[in-house]
């Protein structure tokens, strides 16, 4: 469970680390240069994740609390809803512009939607953990950057693109990612 949690903690400092140190991550970024920097955060979002797998692996599943009955159904409609989001991050679609976040909101969504089903320990840490990294993300972002910006441009064929990939995204998952992935296939 150590393994996993860092890994999980790694994750979200990685990402909340240009939020809350604005001023230290311009230093850094002039001082690596643009491509070290990134190159740099990408190693560490690698490691990140390879300590959450690594971890979720050799945790054992040991329940914290009873499922509600209607959580398969819920997890149901909430994912594609969720990888929807995730893919509407970028580009100049409607759900960016409405939503301003639909990447995290789509992180939360995708979190929340596993605690639904998922009742041991590991998943709280791991679900859990990400759902609330997202949720100060959101919180956070939108208080520093209230009003600052104008909503950026959208197009219907850039949110068709990003509803097309979310549902293909769904899809490969039901059919066969989700069992590559976590080694629990979903059909």
């Amino acid at each position: 469970m150590f393994l996993l949690t860092l890994g999980v903690v790694l994750f979200a400092l990685i990402h909340l680390y240009p939020c809350f140190a604005v001023a230290h991550r311009a230093r850094l970024r002039e001082r690596l240069g643009e491509n070290r920097y990134k190159g740099l955060f990408s190693l560490l979002v690698f490691v990140a994740i390879a300590c959450i797998i690594a971890g979720w692996r050799s945790a054992s599943p040991l329940p914290l609390y009873f499922l509600p009955v209607w959580g398969p159904v819920a997890m149901m409609a909430m994912m594609p809803v969720a990888l929807i989001l995730l893919c509407s991050g970028q580009g100049a679609n409607h759900l960016r512009r409405w939503l301003v976040h639909p990447q995290l909101l789509g992180t939360l969504l995708w979190a929340a939607a596993h605690l639904l089903v998922n009742s041991e320990a590991r998943s709280l840490v791991l679900f859990g953990g990400i759902g609330l990294w997202a949720l100060v993300s959101i919180v956070w972002i939108s208080v520093r950057d209230w009003q600052k910006s104008p909503r950026p441009a959208a197009n219907w064929r850039m949110t068709g693109i990003c509803v097309g990939a979310g549902v293909a995204a769904t899809l490969l998952l039901v059919f066969w990612g989700h069992g590559w992935l976590t080694g629990i296939p979903l059909h």
